[in-house]
């Protein structure tokens, strides 16, 4: 995900959370049913959104690879980097 990217999907999921907040307020009491209804109102926004982003470039598909999230970078140990010391 690029920088404007990200910044494009922060300011449209809060804007869909107001929006959602606004529209549930008019129709449900305070609880669990008005939480429901902001975030299914927010995913109907967001999701679009999102896949508008990967169709123009700002977000992309498959570039992230979960598998090396905490793993050392080639080369180094775990004790080279630093960290708690057991």
């Amino acid at each position: 995900m690029t920088r404007n990217g990200f910044i494009l999907m922060l300011l449209v999921t809060v804007g869909a959370i107001i929006l959602g907040d606004a529209i549930a307020t008019r129709f449900t009491d305070e609880g669990i049913r008005r939480t429901l209804l902001v975030a299914a109102i927010a995913a109907a926004i967001v999701y679009p959104a999102a896949l508008v982003a990967v169709r123009f470039g700002l977000i992309s598909k498959d570039k992230f690879d979960f598998s090396k999230l905490g793993a050392p970078r080639d080369g180094e140990g775990r004790k080279d980097r630093g960290g708690d010391q057991k």
